[in-house]
């Protein structure tokens, strides 16, 4: 029967260049093992880091994924420095009618999946960006955080207890500038509430600064953290507080429309009669006129303050609507704009209204909202978007269907 014993260590056997080199090699060990289904105690192993980084239901697939992404970008999960986070998504696929008929005609069945998305705190990216440049001789420099208000003025500080419109951070790689100006409008988290998320809520200039760096960082190492999401830019139902600890919020999701399915029938069969007594209802929009609704009634624009009113109570109104998956509310503005005299606006963004659209969209959401019939006005307008998509589909796929039948 052999024995294991363990060796005194010598005091001052080892070199400093021996020990560098296991130094090394224990900072290489700190970083992920390889996810190896063969390796001895695999399963044990795997469960016991999924456990501790809150990833218990997600597959091996998509565990290899982000362990190759920690790899690819140099970062710990385990010092918090990057993250896999699952969300309930709704997806839409197309699947035979007919289950024999793999080739038949399709339709659309929506259901609720987990969704894993890979986030970067903003320590993460600066510390990378630090050991990219002095692995390759780089020579990096960071400029100071830069916010402004709607005058477009930039200042070092922004001592107004209103949120900043805007925060600027340049990167400088050799000497060449990479400058980011994130918008507060586009990165900023809502609750399901329609409110900022704690974080944006308590220190508004410090998440829009990160948002701005992280990016400017990105554009000056695109090769290496290119693709990588901040955690304050990501989705609105997470909260990553200062010291890294997640909090989630209300599940974002897709809005259910009203009623379930009879909610969705009785929508299509308003618009059947709809389209039969009024042929041209429904039909694409016509193109707006040039020079846009200002232009048109000859009104003045309205001042970045009062704007800036009229677009925070228009997002109240709709949280108050329960609208505050992203998508749903461009669906909303837009359908409520054409029905008060703007129809074909395409909008990017959801505060991209022009002056006259945003004032007669507010009115119409504060009348219904007086009328106690918010909430129903905004899931029939989102039942009327899903039946069109709907029948989309089926035209797609009847289309799809004759063709088939030609070609036989």
């Amino acid at each position: 029967m052999s024995e294991t014993t363990t060796a005194e260590p010598i005091v001052g056997e080892e070199n400093l260049v021996d020990a560098a080199a296991r130094a090394e090699q224990e900072r290489q060990g700190k970083q992920v093992a390889p996810l190896n289904p063969g390796a001895s105690g695999f399963e044990e192993f795997q469960l016991a880091v999924r456990r501790m980084l809150g990833l218990e239901d997600a597959s091996d697939g998509e565990m290899r994924l982000f362990w190759h992404l920690c790899q690819k970008s140099g970062l710990d999960p385990f010092n918090r420095e990057i993250y896999m986070i699952g969300r309930n998504t709704e997806v839409g696929s197309y699947e035979p009618v007919n289950p024999n008929e793999p080739d038949g005609p399709k339709r659309k069945v929506m259901r609720w999946v987990t969704k894993y998305t890979v986030q970067v705190a903003i320590n993460g990216f600066r510390k990378r960006a630090r050991e990219i440049a002095d692995s390759k001789g780089i020579e990096l420099a960071m400029g100071e955080p830069l916010w402004c208000g709607d005058d477009g003025v930039w200042r070092e500080v922004w001592p107004e207890k209103t949120p900043p419109t805007a925060s600027k951070f340049t990167v400088y790689r050799d000497g060449k500038p990479f400058t980011f100006i994130a918008h507060y409008s586009e990165y900023v988290q809502y609750t399901g509430g329609g409110e900022p998320t704690s974080m944006w809520k308590k220190m508004p200039r410090n998440q829009i600064r990160k948002c701005a760096e992280a990016n400017a960082i990105q554009m000056a190492f695109p090769d290496e953290l290119g693709g990588l999401v901040l955690e304050d830019a990501s989705q609105p139902d997470l909260i990553v507080d200062s010291e890294g600890n997640i909090e989630r919020g209300a599940p974002q999701r897709r809005r259910p429309t009203g009623g379930g399915v009879d909610g969705m029938r009785a929508a299509r069969e308003r618009r059947e009669i709809q389209r039969q007594q009024h042929p041209t209802v429904g039909e694409v929009p016509a193109e707006p006129e040039p020079g846009g609704a200002e232009a048109e009634s000859g009104e003045k624009a309205m001042a970045p303050q009062t704007r800036k009113k009229w677009l925070n109570r228009m997002f109240q109104l709709l949280g108050d609507g329960d609208c505050t998956d992203r998508e749903d509310q461009l669906i909303v503005i837009t359908s409520t704009a054409a029905a008060t005299g703007h129809p074909g606006l395409v909008l990017e963004h959801r505060d991209d209204l022009p002056d006259s659209a945003l004032r007669d969209v507010v009115t119409k959401l504060n009348e219904w909202s007086k009328g106690g019939k918010l909430g129903h006005e905004i899931t029939e307008i989102l039942n009327a978007a899903a039946v069109r998509e709907m029948e989309a589909a089926d035209m797609a796929a009847e289309a799809d269907l004759a063709r088939r039948e030609a070609e036989a």
